[in-house]
């Protein structure tokens, strides 16, 4: 009995072990996807050169309004960038968890009213290196 109690335990330990777990990320306000630049293939941005070929600044008045830092020494980013689109579009996040090894970051986009302008939608979010994987995989939810 008691080695069945064992197993069991041992188990679950395993289960809890290598099931999702929910890894903390914070996102970035303020950014802009320049001009000309190709959507990158890679969601996982690494370096600050990178980072910097890609997205531009955006600050508003007041303290609130300047871009989230990025350490680039402690911390990476996740980028998702859609297509230019005339249609009001929102992308929140909705979730970062760590599953068989690769992050996996998960975002809700909600698509509205036609509008006389586009946009190109994007949404950054800042992860801690102690999380970084060699793989990033990005799903939406609509």
């Amino acid at each position: 009995m008691k080695r069945i109690l064992l197993f069991l335990a041992c188990v679950a330990a395993l289960v809890a072990c290598t099931g999702p777990k929910d890894v903390p990320y914070t996102e970035l306000d303020h950014y802009f996807f320049k001009n000309g630049q190709d959507i990158p293939d890679n969601p996982k941005i690494d370096t600050e050169e990178a980072f910097a070929s890609l997205f531009g600044t955006a600050p508003i008045m007041g303290e609130s309004g300047k871009p989230t830092p990025v350490d680039f020494d402690k911390e990476f980013v996740i980028a998702v960038v859609n297509p230019v689109t005339e249609y009001e579009t929102e992308l929140e996040p909705e979730s970062l968890r760590m599953e068989k090894g690769e992050l996996v970051f998960s975002y809700d986009e909600t698509v509205g009213e036609r509008q006389s302008w586009t946009m190109r939608p994007i949404l950054l979010v800042k992860v801690g290196r102690e999380y970084e994987t060699e793989t990033v995989r990005v799903e939406a939810s609509r």
